[in-house]
C-alpha cells in the first residue's frame, strides 16, 4: 500500500522541499528584477532632480547657459528648454523673451524682462533693396521710413484734424498764432520752403507740437505724376530738406491734387505701393474748405461747420498758400465754434494711430 509507507513520506518530504526551494528562487528572481527597476526609477529620479536643482540654481545668463548645463547633464536640451518656455513663461519666459529680442533689452523695476520699445516714425530702417523684382528699389536707397501700421486703430470718433498744404507762406505764422492760442495742434503738408524763414518755420511747426508731412517740392502735377522716378526724386528733394532742417523724418505725405486727380491716373497705384514699400502713408481729407477755389469766409464757415457735423471724424483740409488771406480771416471763428459744439470734439495732429482718410 502506497499511502502511508515510507516511501509515501519521502515522495512528500521531497515535494515540499522543492516548493519551498522554487518559492525562494521566485522571490529572489522578483526581488532582483524590482530592485533593478527601483534602481533604474532611482536613477532616473536623481537625474530629474538634479536638472531642477541646477535650474533653481541658475542666476542670471541666457538661453546658451542653460543648453550648456543640461547638455552637461545629458538632456535632450531643446525638447527641455521648449517644455520650459511653453509651460512656465512665468519662471523662464523672461530669459526667452530676452534672448529673443536681443541684448538690448532693458529690465523694469521688478527685474522682468522688457521688449525693447518700437522705433519713432523718423527713424531710419535699413533699406531693404530688391533690383530683379523692383525697378524702384535702387532709386534713393536713404529714403525710407521705419513706420509700420497699426493693427489696430484709435476710436476718434468726433475728433478733428485740421490739416494745411502748401506752407510755409507768408500767413504760416497767423495760422500758427490762432492755434496756439487755442491749444490745437494740426497737421501741415508742406512745400518746404529753402530760405531761411522756411526753414525756420520747420522748426517752430515741430517745436509747437504740430506734425510735418511732405505735400510737394514743386506743385507742378505735369512734372511730379510722369513717373514714379519723378514722383520720387521730388519726394525726395522736399523729404531731404526737412530731415537737414529739423532732424525729423517725415512718414506722412498727401498727393497735390488727392491721391485720385487726372494727373496720376496712370502711376497712382504705382506711386502709392512704392511709398507704402518704403514706410510712407498717405492721407487724403473728408472735408474741404474749398479756400483753393478762393471761397469767401460765408461760404467757408458754413460748408465747414455743416461738413464735421456729417462726419463721424473729420480731416479738414486748409491751405496755407500766398493767396489764403480768407483762410486767416475764417479759421480762428471755425474753431471757437466747434469748441462751442455739444458733440465736444477733440481737435488733434494726425498721429500713427489715426487711421488714415484715402480715396
Amino acid at each position: 500500500m502506497y499511502f502511508g509507507s515510507v516511501r509515501f513520506f519521502k515522495h512528500l518530504i521531497a515535494t515540499v522541499i522543492f516548493l519551498i526551494i522554487a518559492g525562494l528562487l521566485t522571490t529572489v528572481i522578483f526581488l532582483t528584477v524590482g530592485n533593478s527597476d527601483k534602481l533604474n526609477e532611482i536613477e532616473r529620479l536623481n537625474s530629474e532632480k538634479n536638472t531642477l536643482q541646477a535650474l533653481n540654481d541658475f542666476s542670471g545668463g541666457g538661453i546658451d547657459d542653460i543648453l550648456q548645463i543640461l547638455d552637461a547633464l545629458g538632456i535632450d536640451n531643446k525638447e527641455l528648454v521648449n517644455t520650459i518656455y511653453e509651460n512656465d513663461r512665468d519662471a523662464f519666459g523672461d530669459i526667452v523673451e530676452t534672448e529673443r529680442n536681443g541684448a538690448d533689452s532693458e529690465p523694469d523695476n521688478n527685474g522682468s524682462s522688457v521688449n525693447p520699445p518700437v522705433p519713432e516714425p523718423n527713424t531710419e530702417p535699413e533699406p531693404d533693396l530688391d533690383k530683379e523684382q523692383n525697378p524702384y528699389a535702387e532709386l534713393f536707397p536713404h529714403l525710407y521710413v521705419n513706420f509700420q501700421p497699426p493693427t489696430v486703430y484709435m476710436n476718434d470718433a468726433d475728433y478733428i484734424y485740421l490739416t494745411f498744404d502748401d506752407g510755409p507762406s507768408r500767413y504760416t505764422v497767423d495760422i500758427l498764432r490762432y492755434l496756439d492760442k487755442h491749444d490745437i495742434k494740426a497737421t501741415f503738408f508742406v512745400i518746404p520752403d529753402d530760405t531761411e524763414n522756411g526753414r525756420n518755420f520747420l522748426n517752430t511747426m515741430l517745436n509747437s507740437g504740430h506734425e510735418i508731412g511732405v505735400h510737394t517740392m514743386t506743385h507742378i502735377y505735369e512734372q511730379i505724376y510722369a513717373s514714379v522716378e519723378a514722383f520720387l526724386d521730388d519726394f525726395n528733394r522736399a523729404f531731404n530738406l526737412i530731415y537737414e532742417q529739423t532732424g525729423y523724418r517725415p512718414y506722412l505725405y498727401r498727393f497735390p491734387g488727392g491721391s485720385k486727380n487726372d494727373y496720376n491716373e496712370a502711376v497712382r497705384d504705382d506711386i502709392i505701393a512704392e511709398m507704402a514699400r518704403r514706410g510712407f502713408v498717405y492721407y487724403d481729407w473728408n472735408v474741404d474748405s474749398r479756400d483753393a477755389m478762393d471761397a469767401n469766409w460765408t461760404q467757408m464757415y458754413n460748408s465747414v461747420l455743416n461738413d464735421i457735423a456729417n462726419q463721424p471724424r473729420s480731416v479738414v483740409l486748409f491751405h496755407d498758400r500766398p493767396g489764403g488771406y480768407n483762410t486767416v480771416t475764417v479759421i480762428e471763428d471755425i474753431i471757437k465754434a466747434l469748441l462751442a459744439s455739444p458733440r465736444g470734439y477733440t481737435f488733434s495732429a494726425i498721429t500713427p494711430e489715426t487711421r488714415p482718410i484715402q480715396f
